[in-house]
Parts: structure tokens; C-alpha cells; sequence
């Protein structure tokens, strides 16, 4: 709006602003026109969307149903259930198989604790209990073969893939190892890169071929643990292993009272050598390793050999540093840094598969775990297969296959590794235990002897679970499931009948052309019940008789009436009103369709593939192809005509032909914004300019009239 002067009806006491108002409501309404002409563009391009949005979850359900499991649902009926029970995939034979007998069924393999000697021997010793969930270092001599302790610290350490060729991570500690006969260092290392396990040598030369893609590397001088191949990017790498020692650094304030380390246990040596080692502000201070108070060592200066002036304690058992010499700690900002040794036991355990392979796995055991922390570490390894109970009352534990079968032709199953010193040998008692070889299943189908690995076991697409032993013959039928089949395709019938009803009804739409979109002026004299009743008339059949519309309803109903003429097909089935599928009689509903239940379900229960393929067939032309096929390619069509009128919720208005026109309306109502300025600032120049006249006019005339009033 211009800046101009305006001097609006002083001299001649005319409401300019009403005039002009009323002048300028008239020159305004080409772009009423023109906004109004915006606004039923930007309704029809949501009208549009809105279907096409139906369009799109048509043809998604188009997709669905070109899938054979939509038509080949397999439905299973025992016999007898109490022996045998079956399931049936999609590709399941239709027909029936008899199990004429199940002479043995499929167990696992379980080892026993204890039953290596005569009588077999129970866990505790004599009037000792063990507690299943107390430490395993606080009970050791309630176990009557003990614990053999290691000095030794069980470090966790977790990672994060980068997708890196070859992947490595670097460990914050040195871990323990052994040495073998043909020079391969093993680490005291458990690997586990999104479940799968690794063992770690120092170099695979000597690792079979075939073993290698088991194995990671680690190098004692860097201290990086390497794979092979990439480790995806996320991938999580979790590291447990036992080091020597570990060393922990903590800044403690002036006066602080104590220090409390990372793991309990700590190991101290009887013999005077040193496993434990404090230093203060470069300070040395060592344990009187000689003497303690039930697990409580005083803490002496290493310079203090008389050991007459302690400076604190440490509670071995939970490693706890108290300073009772506040001096030690005089600065503002303390370093300490204690390097220390704890307590861990071993055990390996190995099972082996059906393909011969065997699964290892080695467990570090904390002296603070408990009996139930490491039948948690066994139950929950993916790999190893083995499920761990200890019972209470027999005082023994068991190991059990988790897989049934005879799974070693040559042997036991469940492997007890390590040496005579293992967790598992010497103080859970499998050393010489004796195991209950695992069992395939034995039964007789189709008169042919056979067995599995499990009593649940697929042939040809139907899973049997025998359920007991028996031999009264059991007969096992696969049939179609005509009534997942059908209300498949009645659901299709539904979405398809749901699009035929939104668009016909946007076909048939009353248009009100009285009714144009309001005003900002018109609304503010409407209530709001007004405004929306009007609304509601004026974006009325915005679509009525659109022909892309009328275009895709037609094509639709002609595809579907068709007869399908494919030779797999049997000419009882080759179009939809044979299964019973027919138009509805009100022709105004533009072609819905009803079923005749009875009827499709008949023909799917006669002739399953001639049904399937009525829907599904493919071919060259589109006479050969199945109600689906063409009801997709038409649907798809109609759905990207639409995408290109009124585009899609992503586009810009300048991808398709309704935003095209929106933006040309915008540009003309911008323009004719600037030209009603401009008019208006004329009519305001106007009647000032008269206004000033009048003045001017006024002014002469009180003049002269004094003139004339003094003569």
C-alpha cells in the first residue's frame, strides 16, 4: 500500500474510506474470482490424494494376493493326535501318509555328576550343604573334591562395530595364555561377535582350514584382537578374558577415608611375594602378607621394614581400601593407583552336532559368582547347546543336550574339556561320568524305516511331532484350508468393492455451483455451523463425472468380467461368476461384487489350482493373465495418472499439473494484488486532490464573504 497523503473528507465531509471501500469491492472481484478459483484447485488436489490413497492400498492388496499362499492354505487332521500331530507349510502335496509304528522316540544326551566313581558320589562334603546362590570362594570347602583357585582377574570388555574390512579392537589388559605343543598361543579369551564365538590365538597358520573362520588373532605387543572379515557397523563384540593383573587409577581428595577397587577377592601370597601393590603420590606401599585379621592385611609403606606404622587395611574379600594414616593423602588431589590380582576358576565344555561338528566353549569362573551364575553362563551360550541343573536334594548336577538325537556315532555328546583341576572334573564331578547317549527317533512311514535326530521333523512340507510310541497305524491328511483360503479372497472382494464405493461416490457427487468458496469478508458474517455447511456445498463434486476416474472404474469392471483364457486353467473356472463372484444387481453401486459362499468355496475345495490361477496366471496378453494381474497393471496406471494431476504429499507444487495451475493462480493473484494497490492509491490521490479544491475553494469564499460583511 502506497504512502500517500490522504485527507479523507475534512473539506467536503464525505466518508471517503466508505466510498473508496465500495469502489474498491467492485474492482476486486476478478480476484475473488481467482482466489476462489485457487482454493477449488487446492480441494480437488485433496480430494485426489484422497483416493488415490485408496488406489494405492488397492494395488498393495493386488500384491498380496499374486502370492500362491493366498490360495494354497494346507490344513492337517491326525488320526490320533496322542501319537502324532502335523503341520503343513503352503507347498505341502495334498493326500495323506500313514505312520504305521514309532518303535523308539528321539531323547537327549545327559551326563550326571558324580556317577564316574561306584557308588556315585554327591557334590558336598560330609555335613556341608552347598547354597546354590551364595559365592563359590566362600563355599570351596563345602565342596568335597574343592575349587582349584587361579590368580587372576576376569575382565568384561564390550565394543561396537565400524564395518571396518578387517576388524579390530584394542584390549585395556594382557590376558592370560597357554602354549601349545605346535607353538599356537591360546589365550584365556572368550569372543563373541553378535552370538557367534571365537577362539583366540596368537597365529591361525597351524588352525585347520576349515577351523580359521572360528578363530581371532591377538597380538601381545599392541594388544589388538583382529578378525578375519568385516565386523558390520553396530555389530556388538563383547571380550571376556582373564588377565594377570589389572591396575586401577583413582584421584582421591584430601583426608579421603577410602578406596574402593573394582573386583573382591583379592589375591595376596602367603609365601611374602607380593600379589597386591598400592602407590600413593609415587609412594610404594605394600601388604603384610604374613598376618591378617579374617581377610584384613595391613597396608605399610614399602619403606617401612619393620612394619611398625601402618598406614591402612584392605578387606581381601571385598577390596575395600580403608587409610587410617591420614598423611598419606595430604594433597588436594591424591593419585592412587593399585595393581592387583584376583580369583577365577575354569571349566570348557564341549557338544557336538548332527553334521559332526563339535561346539567348545571355556568358562572363566569370578570367585564371587555363585553355582547359579555359572549354570546361567552355560544355560544362555547360543552356541554350546547345553542346558545345566543342579538339584538340591540329590546334591548333583546334570548336563543335557539341548538338541535330541544321536548326535556322535563315535562317542559321548557332551564333552567335559580342561584338565583334572576344571570346575567340571574335579569339583562338579564329571571326571569319568558316564552319559546317557542321546536317541534318535525310529518309525515306519509309508511302509519305509527311517529315523530323525527330534520327534518333530518336515517331509514334503508337513511337520509330524510324534507325540508317543505305538504301532496302531496313524494316518496324517493334507487338505486345503478352504476357509483361510476363502476369506482371503473375500477380503480382496471387501478392498476392492471399499474402492469401488469411494470413487463412485466421488463420481456421483451432487456440485452446487451457487455455492463458491467464501470470502474472508463472507466468512466473518457466517457462523461457524455456517462456514462449514457451506464449505460442505461448495467443495461438492469437485470430481463429479472426472474422466480419469469414470476411465479406471470402466477398465476395472472389464478386466473383471473377462473370462480368463489360459490353458492351466479349466474352462468350469475361467472367469469370476463361475466361483460364484458376480456383480451386484444395483448398477448405481458401479459394479461391487457380491460371493456366493457356497459356490467359491465349492470350487476351491474341487479345483484349487484352477481358482488360483483364475486370480494369479501370468501370460503375454492380457486375455492370459488372472484377475490380479490385470486388475494391477490397471490400478497402477490410474494411480500414477493421479500422482501426475494432483501429485503426492512429498512433491512441490511445480511435479504435477494441479500445483502447476495453483502457482500460475498464485502469481496472477499476486499481480492483481499490486494492481488494486495502485488503484486504490489512485482513487485516495483523487479525492484528496478534491478535497484540497474544496479547501482552497472554502478558504477564497470566507474571504471574500468577510469582505463583503465590513463594507
Amino acid at each position: 500500500m502506497s504512502s500517500i497523503q490522504r485527507i479523507t473528507g475534512l473539506a467536503s465531509g464525505m466518508d471517503i474510506d466508505s466510498i473508496v471501500e465500495k469502489m474498491m469491492t467492485a474492482a476486486k472481484q476478478p480476484l475473488v474470482k481467482l482466489q476462489q478459483q485457487k482454493q477449488i484447485l487446492e480441494w480437488q488436489e485433496e480430494d485426489y490424494r484422497t483416493l488415490n490413497q485408496k488406489y494405492f492400498d488397492f494395488r498393495s492388496t493386488l500384491s498380496n494376493m499374486k502370492l500362491t499362499s493366498k490360495y494354497r492354505a494346507r490344513t492337517t487332521a491326525s488320526s490320533n493326535e496322542n501319537y502324532v500331530t502335523a503341520t503343513a507349510t503352503n507347498n505341502a502335496a495334498l493326500g495323506s501318509a500313514t505312520i504305521q509304528s514309532v518303535t523308539q522316540l528321539a531323547t537327549a544326551a545327559t551326563k550326571i555328576s558324580g556317577t564316574g566313581s561306584a557308588p556315585p558320589t554327591t557334590l558336598s562334603a560330609s555335613g556341608a550343604k552347598i547354597k546354590a546362590d551364595a559365592s563359590l570362594y566362600s563355599q570351596t570347602g563345602n565342596f568335597s573334591n574343592g575349587i582349584t583357585w587361579n590368580n587372576g582377574v576376569v575382565v568384561s570388555q564390550s565394543f561396537t562395530g565400524d564395518g571396518d574390512a578387517t576388524a579390530a579392537v584394542k584390549l585395556s589388559n594382557t590376558p592370560v595364555s597357554t602354549t601349545a605343543d605346535d607353538g599356537t598361543v591360546y589365550y584365556a579369551m572368550n569372543v563373541k561377535v553378535n552370538g557367534k564365538t571365537y577362539q583366540v590365538v596368537n597365529d591361525k597358520s597351524n588352525i585347520p582350514d576349515n577351523e580359521k573362520g572360528n578363530y581371532a588373532v591377538y597380538n601381545a605387543e599392541s594388544g589388538v584382537l583382529t578378525f578375519d572379515s568385516a565386523v558390520s557397523a553396530g555389530s556388538g563384540i563383547n571380550v571376556e578374558y582373564v588377565a594377570d593383573a589389572v591396575t586401577e587409577t583413582k584421584t582421591l581428595s584430601k583426608g579421603a577415608a577410602t578406596m574402593q577397587l573394582g573386583h573382591g577377592l583379592i589375591a595376596t601370597d602367603a609365601t611374602g611375594n607380593q600379589a597386591f601393590s598400592l602407590k600413593i603420590n609415587n609412594t610404594n606401599y605394600v601388604l603384610d602378607v604374613l598376618g591378617n585379621d579374617n581377610g584384613t592385611y595391613k597396608l605399610y609403606a614399602e619403606s617401612d621394614t619393620g612394619k611398625s606404622s601402618p598406614v591402612g587395611t584392605l578387606d581381601a574379600s571385598t577390596g575395600l581400601i580403608t587409610f587410617t594414616d591420614s598423611s598419606v593423602l595430604s594433597g588436594d588431589n591424591n593419585t592412587v593407583s593399585a595393581t592387583y590380582s584376583s580369583k577365577y576358576a575354569t571349566m570348557s565344555l564341549g557338544s557336538y552336532n548332527e553334521d559332526g561338528s563339535m561346539n567348545k566353549a571355556a568358562f572363566y569362573i569370578n570367585g564371587t559368582d555363585s553355582l547359579n551364575d555359572v549354570m546361567a553362563d552355560v544355560n544362555s551360550h547360543s552356541t554350546l547347546g547345553v542346558s545345566m541343573y543342579y538339584d538340591e536334594n540329590a546334591d548333583r548336577v546334570s548336563l543335557t543336550r539341548k538338541m535330541t538325537g544321536d548326535l556322535n556315532k563315535n562317542g559321548d555328546e557332551i564333552i567335559i574339556g580342561g584338565s583334572d583341576n576344571d570346575f567340571l572334573n574335579q569339583t562338579l564331578q564329571f571326571n569319568g561320568s558316564k552319559e546317557s547317549v542321546g536317541k534318535n527317533a525310529k518309525f515306519t512311514i509309508n511302509g519305509l524305516e527311517t529315523e530323525r535326530t527330534s520327534n518333530t521333523f518336515t517331509i514334503s512340507g508337513v511337520t509330524y511331532t510324534l507325540k508317543s510310541k505305538f504301532d496302531t497305524p496313524v494316518t496324517v491328511t493334507v487338505s486345503n484350508d478352504t476357509d483361510t483360503i476363502f476369506k482371503n479372497i473375500k477380503d480382496f472382494v471387501d478392498q476392492y468393492n471399499s474402492l469401488i464405493d469411494a470413487v463412485q461416490s466421488k463420481l456421483n457427487e451432487d456440485r452446487y455451483p451457487d455455492y463458491a468458496p467464501l470470502t474472508d469478508d463472507q466468512r466473518k458474517e457466517l457462523t461457524d455451523t455456517q462456514q462449514d455447511q457451506w464449505d460442505k456445498k461448495a467443495r461438492s463434486g469437485l470430481l463429479r463425472n472426472d474422466m480419469t476416474l469414470k476411465s479406471s472404474l470402466s477398465n476395472m469392471r472389464s478386466l473383471i468380467y473377462s473370462k480368463v483364457n489360459n490353458a492351466n486353467i479349466s474352462s468350469e473356472y475361467n472367469q469370476l461368476s463361475s466361483i460364484g463372484i458376480t456383480t451386484t444387481s444395483d448398477w448405481l453401486e458401479g459394479g461391487k461384487l457380491e460371493i456366493n459362499e457356497d459356490k467359491l468355496k465349492a470350487a476351491i475345495q474341487n479345483d484349487p489350482d484352477s481358482v488360483e490361477l483364475l486370480f494369479r496366471a501370468t501370460g503375454s496378453t492380457t486375455s492370459e493373465k488372472g484377475i490380479v494381474q490385470r486388475l494391477y497393471d490397471s490400478v497402477n496406471n490410474t494411480y500414477n495418472t493421479i500422482v501426475d494431476k494432483a501429485g503426492k504429499s512429498t512433491y512441490v507444487n511445480t511435479q504435477f499439473t494441479i500445483g502447476k495451475n495453483i502457482n500460475d493462480l498464485t502469481d496472477k493473484i499476486r499481480d492483481m494484488n499490486d494492481k488494486l494497490g495502485k488503484l486504490e492509491d489512485r482513487y485516495y490521490a483523487q479525492f484528496t486532490a478534491m478535497e484540497q479544491a474544496i479547501q482552497k475553494y472554502n478558504s477564497q469564499y470566507t474571504y471574500l464573504s468577510s469582505f463583503f460583511s465590513n463594507s
